[in-house]
């Protein structure tokens, strides 16, 4: 059956192009969910004329795509995640995770699918993520995963000058106390 896309379809074409397919596919996921039309006389003339406002939105999209790519150009994400000594992560860093965090560094809200990472990230190194923006724009961004146990030592050595510091500070408040108490009397 011969039929017209009306949206980018991945596996089938661009939007405008007529391409067979089969009877079923059509009727019942492509039309339904309109991503395609009956290639009539009439839908053909229409889609000739669409198409050409989709090559206006085409040439803003890629600009668009351009922009954000030069946004994420050197960009390095770095996670501090929990990890056993052998550098295996306690769980995964994924897509969402990914996504989350240049939004959060770069405020540019990007789609988790459209970060290609063969499989989630289980252990503590760098990678290099592929982002793709749209059909042929693509940025590179570096991953580092650092393991919290450094983070910790540090933290913890921190917390005991600062536990000394407050320590000194009640016995004076305390020191303080008896004071008033003694004037109340």
């Amino acid at each position: 059956m011969k039929i017209i896309l009306t949206k980018d379809y991945e596996k089938l074409g661009n939007a405008g192009d007529i391409v067979n397919v089969k009877d079923g596919f059509a009727t019942n996921f492509l039309i339904p969910n309109n991503i395609a039309l009956f290639a009539t006389r009439g839908n053909i003339n229409q889609m000739e004329i669409v198409k050409k406002s989709l090559v206006k939105k085409e040439v803003k999209n890629i600009e668009d795509a351009k922009q954000v790519v030069s946004l994420l150009t050197d960009l390095k994400l770095t996670f501090t995640v929990n990890s056993s000594p052998e550098g295996k992560l306690y769980g995964s860093i994924t897509n969402k995770d990914i996504a989350e965090k240049i939004l959060e560094e770069r405020k540019v809200d990007i789609d988790k699918k459209k970060i290609e990472l063969a499989e989630h990230i289980k252990e503590v190194g760098e990678y290099d993520v592929e982002v793709r923006l749209y059909k042929d724009v693509k940025a590179e961004i570096k991953i580092v995963v650092v393991s919290e146990d450094i983070i910790v030592e540090n933290k913890d050595q921190g917390t005991e000058e600062s536990q000394g510091t407050e320590e000194s500070q009640g016995n004076e408040e305390s020191q303080g106390n008896d004071n008033i108490d003694s004037e109340n009397k």
